[in-house]
């Protein structure tokens, strides 16, 4: 994702689809997506299957669906209430292009507000082409792709791989702003801590620290693009406690600098 020129990312074709289905409900793509997606659960459920796998997307989850892709989806619990953006994403020259190659669920943690935000302020103006209204689907579009772009270098959560670390994974995602040690989540899933440190790698492909170091890399961006905070701020509120080793590990996650992330968006 790296190689995309953000400056010049254009968004167009927008439309919002919103309703409530009930259980077996579903859609059919197996010949390929038309436009890349959103899709966010206001409440039950939705099961995707693509490629031989099998993917659930609950109530409150955000999920990146890429242009093309092959697949079925179905409710999969009555009563679901369901938000869809479709939209096409080019470059300057009109070329197209997608973020991921495969749907993308989105960690929000502290985003969850303002997705849901973005999500339902969509909806409201959905129908409306006034021009004001069609600038503002645009804003809050750009809104979710910036939440999507924040959460990119993390993981994809692979629920269900690997069922014996859950409650220790759920426990160091509460409290990745704490300094636990390895041990107690290991203990919260009643494994060895070898055993947790283990099957956290094979499922994530990253150590315990290094997911929860890259859990504070997402706060402290968000800290810098949504709150103004000044890179000091921003470090120590999302758990570091040395500023150089921060601005390292930031570049070394995101690509760039805290202050060119502060900087573009002041400038922006």
């Amino acid at each position: 994702m790296n190689a995309l020129d953000f400056n010049n990312l254009f968004v167009g074709d927008i439309s919002i689809v919103s309703g409530v289905r009930q259980k077996g409900r579903g859609v059919d793509f197996r010949n390929g997506r038309l436009k890349h997606g959103f899709l966010y659960l206001l409440s039950g459920e939705a099961t995707f299957y693509l490629s031989g796998k099998t993917r659930r997307v609950k109530n409150g989850e955000l999920l990146y669906i890429p242009k093309g892709l092959k697949y079925k989806m179905q409710y999969s619990q009555p009563d679901t209430a369901f938000i869809v953006v479709n939209f096409d994403m080019f470059d300057r020259s009109g070329n197209g292009f997608s973020l991921f190659e495969s749907i993308h669920l989105v960690s929000l943690g502290d985003s969850a507000h303002s997705a849901n935000h973005a999500m339902v302020k969509l909806e409201a103006c959905a129908t409306s082409e006034a021009p004001a209204m069609l600038l503002r689907r645009k804003e809050l579009l750009y809104q979710l792709l910036s939440i999507l772009c924040s959460d990119s270098y993390l993981p994809f959560d692979d629920e269900g791989r690997y069922p014996q670390i859950v409650k220790g994974v759920s426990l160091l995602k509460q409290t990745y702003l704490e300094n636990l040690p390895i041990e107690t989540f290991a203990k919260e899933s009643s494994v060895s801590t070898s055993s947790f440190r283990s099957l956290f790698k094979k499922q994530y492909g990253l150590s315990p620290l290094q997911y929860r170091n890259r859990l504070r890399i997402n706060r402290a961006r968000q800290l810098l693009i949504e709150d103004g905070c000044t890179v000091a701020e921003a470090a120590y509120a999302s758990g570091f406690d040395n500023i150089g080793y921060f601005c390292r590990y930031y570049k070394q996650i995101t690509g760039e600098t805290p202050s060119e992330t502060k900087n573009s968006t002041i400038n922006f």
